[in-house]
């Protein structure tokens, strides 16, 4: 199999960046994203300055990720859960965007207003200057700058008239800045009246990062907190070590799979196991969990992966319900395995060591695996029908072609676990390396326009991202400034006295907030409401973080806005019903085993034990 990723399966985001790559925009793309991949590697050599890597990396990241964010509003490709897609009437849905975009842009205008009165309260300021002599009201000034380009670009449409264009802005104006004549206090009828109303806006396709951001505006103002805390969270969330991560392992993954990693792992896969019955379906689980690990997103294996093996499945005598199922479902069965960013950010949020949680997370995510082979070997029919013999010489040849893509994060993640590299270094390493196999070893990304259409095209989905990831982080600030964990714990600990109970309970209320919420604002948000609780029924940190990591992952299945199911639909062209029909017996699997995981501690902690003699 030779297929090129860069000519199947790629993102709707790819086609937007081949027009955004030319010019300006890929000029910042390259240098805001190509600074944050040679600084880490620079400062890491023995004998080089100190280049304050540390502190670049973590304003650059604010920086692309404002910059990924303005280029995700013009172009639309924010996270949003958008039901009005399912209605037939082109009426009813242009109205339903004129009322989502109105609340976005209502939204980013008090963004824009309270992260300019942060930046102005901080001129002349002296202390905590980026790198040693960046003023920080400079390292500030983005943001409202990008908020302000997020609502204009969001405005902006060529075929509305100035009529429309003015209406929207005046309904803006009554669902953001308005909010400064709400009644203020605890007991105000603002707080229910208002948070429902921006949830009736997310689900009618407002993006999320508005709609947690709008919550987290209205909840400190209410309060009578100054909303400047909003804008100065999401700078805070910079300084995490994970969030750096992000852009980093996200363009390593983008430029894999322009590069053609996908087609090589598919050979490779199928050559060695694509012999035996059910070898094709072995062969996509593999190559999508080694891909997921990578790339640290559901989403990007999808559409990188999906439309090379959906053929390969077909050919291999599987129906087309079972492979749609089964890609829908394989996008994220290697979230628990390194370098994935979902474990690294619950780490951080759950006060975990993230080396403890990936080893919490292998038995599990084998399981998996397991669980999932086993099923799709069954399902094939006429298993001994039209299989191929196995081909040694095809074997070495598919091994040799994708030696570079196994070796890669075979270094990464022994840089990460043996304590060679930080975080951030081994995320530039995965980066740099990526870049010298596909665009020097393979040269199937071309340096001049190939990598920067891979560097806007990253830009893009790290500022849907970053702009979610930023926001829940308002939100979370909020609920621990008003000791909601406190609460939580308390009432917990009051009405429910076993441990297996609460187990239960929590299995339910992260199954909701699964099917409801995307796996990165669900952690930010969620994980410091939960741990205080599991602490105090004595669950191990380790087992608790896993159990919230693969309830997520159900969560990735279950309607109505399972972020797979969305993805699968748009990737290949099928009605969002048939797709959900194709992923009931995966749903059911992922159930099966989610109730493993928790109530089998051992799956989790046994590794841990093992490794560091606990």
């Amino acid at each position: 199999m030779t297929t090129s990723a860069e000519d199947t399966g790629q993102s709707r985001s790819s086609d937007i960046s081949a027009g955004l790559a030319t010019g300006g925009l890929g000029i910042v793309a390259v240098a805001g994203l190509g600074a944050m991949v040679l600084l880490p590697l620079l400062d890491a050599l023995p004998w080089g300055p100190d280049l304050h890597s540390e502190s670049w990396v973590q304003n650059l990241t604010l920086w692309v990720g404002l910059f990924g964010a303005f280029l995700a509003s013009w172009k639309d490709r924010h996270l949003c859960i958008a039901v009005g897609e399912a209605l037939r009437s082109s009426r009813w849905k242009a109205r339903l965007d004129v009322l989502s975009r109105a609340g976005a842009i209502g939204i980013l205008l008090c963004l824009t207003i309270v992260s300019a009165q942060l930046t102005v309260s901080m001129v002349g300021v002296g202390f905590n200057r980026v790198g040693g002599w960046l003023p920080f009201w400079i390292a500030l000034a983005p943001m409202p700058l990008a908020f302000a380009a997020m609502a204009l670009v969001t405005l902006w449409r060529r075929s509305e008239g100035l009529v429309l264009r003015l209406g929207i802005l005046g309904l803006g104006f009554l669902l953001g800045p308005a909010m400064v004549f709400l009644p203020m206090g605890a007991e105000s009828p603002a707080r229910v009246v208002g948070i429902g109303c921006l949830l009736l806006l997310a689900g009618i396709g407002m993006p999320l990062f508005a709609a947690l951001g709008g919550v987290a505006l209205l909840l400190f103002f209410l309060d009578g907190i100054t909303v400047s805390s909003v804008p100065m969270a999401i700078y805070e969330i910079t300084g995490e070590v994970f969030l750096p991560s992000i852009p980093l392992f996200a363009l390593a993954g983008i430029v894999l799979a322009r590069g053609g990693a996908p087609g090589r792992l598919v050979r490779l896969a199928q050559a060695w196991s694509g012999w035996v019955p059910g070898g094709a379906s072995v062969a996509t689980i593999l190559a999508c969990a080694f891909f997921t690990a990578i790339s640290g997103a559901s989403g990007v294996t999808i559409l990188a992966l999906g439309g090379i093996l959906l053929p390969v499945l077909l050919a291999a005598h599987h129906t087309e319900k079972f492979g749609l199922g089964l890609l829908t479902a394989s996008g994220s069965v290697g979230l628990l395995f390194p370098p994935s960013i979902p474990v690294i950010l619950y780490a951080v949020k759950g006060s975990v060591y993230w080396k403890e949680l990936f080893l919490a997370g292998v038995v599990p995510g084998i399981l998996l695996l397991l669980l999932l082979t086993g099923f799709s070997v069954i399902q094939v029919k006429d298993q001994w029908k039209g299989r191929p013999a196995f081909d040694l010489e095809e074997a070495r040849a598919a091994t040799l072609a994708a030696l570079g893509d196994l070796l890669l994060p075979t270094l990464v993640v022994s840089a990460i676990f043996l304590g060679w590299m930080t975080l951030v270094g081994a995320a530039a390493l995965a980066a740099f390396g990526a870049i010298v196999l596909e665009a020097g070893i393979h040269r199937k990304v071309g340096i001049r326009t190939g990598l920067p259409k891979a560097f806007v095209e990253t830009s893009l989905l790290v500022g849907a991202l970053v702009a979610v990831i930023c926001l829940a982080f308002g939100v979370s600030q909020y609920l621990i400034t008003v000791q909601v964990p406190v609460r939580i714990t308390d009432w917990v600990t009051t009405f429910i006295h076993s441990k297996w109970a609460f187990l239960l309970v929590l299995n339910l209320l992260l199954l909701m907030v699964g099917a409801l919420m995307d796996i990165f604002s669900a952690i930010v948000i969620v994980v410091p409401l939960v741990v205080p609780v599991a602490s105090s029924f004595g669950i191990d940190p380790a087992h608790l973080g896993i159990i919230f990591l693969a309830n997520l992952e159900l969560g990735y299945l279950t309607p109505p806005v399972g972020l797979n199911l969305f993805l699968s639909s748009l990737t290949f062209d099928k009605p969002l019903l048939k797709v959900w029909k194709a992923a009931l017996p995966f749903l059911a699997i992922f159930a099966a085993w989610v109730i493993l995981v928790t109530y089998v501690p051992w799956l989790s902690e046994g590794v841990v034990n093992l490794v560091l003699g606990r």
